[in-house]
C-alpha cells in the first residue's frame, strides 16, 4: 500500500514538474527568446511581445524561474573622414562619408611675360622696336588641396624664385623722315671694329712716317710703285687683318728702341 502511495505522489510531482516546464518554454521560445521586460510583459528578441507570459522587474508571474533582463544596444553612426592622413580628419566618426580632404604640395616652372615700353604715337608714327622683349622665367612652390577623386578644391602659391628677369620690350613711333632704324647685336659689332681699325690705322701712318726704317707693313706698300700703292692700301685696310698686324709690330719696334737706349 505504502509503494502505491509513493508512485501515486511522485507521479503528481512529475506532472506538476511538466507543467512548469511547459509554461517557462512558452515564454517567446518561437521568438528567438526574452529580450527584457516592458510595461509588465516579456518582449521577445524578435521585438515581438509575449501574449501569455507576463512579468515585473525582471522575472515572470507565469513561470516560477527567474530570467536576467537582457536589452540590445545599437552604435550611433557618425558620419565624417575617417582617412587619418585627411587634413579634414574626424575622429569621431565612424563611417565615412568621402568627405575627406588632402594636402599636395608642388614645384613648376612659369614664364614670366615680358611689358612693351611704347614711346610716340602709334596712329601717326611708324613702328620701330628699339629693344626686343625677352620672357623670364620662375619657379613657385604651390599647395593644393584635392578631395578623394583628386579634383583640386583650391591653390595657394607659398614662395615665388625667380630664374629669369623678363626685359622689357622697347616700341618707338616716329615719323617717316625721322624713321629710327635699329640695328642687330652683330651689325653694331662690326661698327665696332671698324672704328678700332681706324683708330689703329692712324696710329700705324703716324708711326711709320717718324720711323721710316720701322719693319711695317705700311712702309712697305709706300716702296711700290704709286699706282699699285693705292690698290695696296685699299686692301689693307678692307681686309683689317693687316691693321691689327702693323699695330703689333710697332709695339714690337717700339719696345726694341726702347730697350736699345
Amino acid at each position: 500500500m505504502k509503494k502505491v502511495v509513493i508512485v501515486l505522489l511522485a507521479s503528481i510531482f512529475m506532472f506538476i514538474g511538466m507543467q512548469e516546464v511547459s509554461a517557462g518554454r512558452g515564454c517567446c521560445s518561437h521568438h528567438g527568446g526574452q529580450a527584457y521586460c516592458s510595461n509588465g510583459r516579456w518582449v521577445c528578441n524578435d521585438g515581438t511581445v509575449s501574449p501569455t507570459c507576463t512579468c515585473s522587474g525582471g522575472s515572470s508571474t507565469g513561470d516560477t524561474r527567474s530570467y536576467n533582463t537582457t536589452k540590445t544596444t545599437t552604435v550611433k553612426k557618425v558620419y565624417g573622414c575617417t582617412n587619418s592622413n585627411a587634413i579634414n580628419y574626424n575622429s569621431n566618426a565612424n563611417v565615412s562619408d568621402g568627405s575627406c580632404n588632402f594636402e599636395q604640395i608642388e614645384t613648376k616652372k612659369e614664364t614670366i611675360t615680358y611689358e612693351t615700353k611704347v614711346d610716340g604715337d602709334a596712329k601717326t608714327g611708324y613702328k620701330n622696336v628699339v629693344k626686343e622683349g625677352q620672357n623670364g622665367e620662375k619657379e613657385a612652390t604651390i599647395k593644393k588641396v584635392v578631395n578623394e577623386s583628386g579634383e583640386e578644391i583650391s591653390r595657394e602659391v607659398i614662395s615665388e624664385t625667380i630664374i629669369k628677369e623678363p626685359v622689357d620690350e622697347v616700341v618707338v613711333y616716329s615719323d617717316e623722315e625721322n624713321k629710327l632704324e635699329t640695328k642687330a647685336d652683330g651689325e653694331e659689332a662690326n661698327d665696332d671694329i671698324i672704328l678700332i681699325a681706324i683708330i689703329l690705322l692712324i696710329i700705324n701712318i703716324i708711326y711709320g712716317n717718324k720711323n721710316k726704317n720701322a719693319k711695317i707693313i705700311i712702309n712697305q706698300i709706300k716702296k711700290v710703285p704709286i699706282w699699285l700703292r693705292f690698290i695696296l692700301y685699299f686692301l689693307y685696310f678692307i681686309f683689317i687683318i693687316p691693321v691689327f698686324i702693323d699695330i703689333v709690330l710697332v709695339i714690337i719696334d717700339f719696345i726694341a728702341k726702347k730697350r736699345t737706349k
